[in-house]
């Protein structure tokens, strides 16, 4: 990140780097933007709001679900039973968007809760630049719908990990689908990556007791599959993982094709 030229009107590049920068390298994973188009989302670049863990970020308190980027910290999207135990639909990472961007989708107007201390930015202004006028951002257009897909599809793997597979399998799943994320906003290196996520949260989000939990990351280390640990994860064997979770092993060929 910083490699762009910025000129001196606009805002230093550390701010950027952190947050406009990132939104922009994860749109161009999935189309070519056109100058004036990353131009529109580094001008996004503005002093990140924080969200304490355990708090609500979006929709907000007026029910108003408005979008906003992440550009520090993790968060999820939970459903909450009126006994207040809660499933959650997925996790949001640094580079994934929240908020309903005009099209009323479901999971976009989720409400958001930060699982660890959580920065964000608003994109409105590149959300209403894109509704209302469409044909002069294709690139963005296009990217955004495809992490809709994404995320639709991350949804549907989810509820397969619940339903289908056994706690070891979902585990190994869940590590998979998290380097992979992650691998795509550069936040992975040799297989580590960082996973902030406490062993209670980890039982809520794949239906697991903090005993099973418990049992479950002893045993991939003592097997030499996956190290979880102080806030970090580290993926020891690839393809054994990948066989054990019914994924694509990234380091594979047909992994990285």
């Amino acid at each position: 990140m910083g490699s762009l030229a910025l000129s001196s009107h606009r805002p230093a590049p550390a701010p950027r780097a952190i947050t406009s920068e990132l939104l922009l390298h994860r749109l161009r994973n999935f189309a070519t933007l056109a100058p004036h188009e990353a131009e529109l989302v580094l001008s996004l670049a503005e002093a990140p709001k924080s969200h304490a863990a355990g708090t609500g970020i979006c929709p907000r308190d007026d029910g108003s679900p408005h979008p906003r980027l992440i550009v520090g910290g993790w968060a999820c999207r939970p459903r909450i039973l009126p006994d207040g135990r809660r499933q959650m639909l997925g996790v949001l990472l640094p580079g994934d968007m929240m908020g309903d961007r005009g099209d009323r989708r479901p999971l976009a107007l989720n409400p958001v809760i930060a699982l660890t201390p959580v920065r964000t930015i608003g994109i409105a202004r590149l959300v209403q630049a894109v509704r209302t006028e469409p044909r002069e951002y294709p690139g963005i257009v296009r990217a955004l719908a495809a992490i809709d897909r994404c995320e639709e599809m991350a949804l549907l793997d989810h509820v397969v990990r619940l339903g289908c597979q056994s706690a070891l399998q979902r585990t190994a799943h869940l590590l998979l689908e998290l380097h992979h994320r992650l691998s795509m906003i550069g936040f992975v290196h040799s297989g580590t990556f960082p996973m902030p996520l406490t062993q209670d949260t980890l039982g809520e989000l794949l239906g697991l007791s903090l005993v099973h939990i418990n049992r479950i990351v002893s045993q991939m280390r003592r097997e030499e599959l996956a190290l979880i640990r102080g806030g970090v994860a580290t993926i020891q064997d690839f393809p054994r993982l990948a066989l054990l979770a019914d994924r694509i092993d990234p380091t594979s060929h047909a992994g990285s094709a």
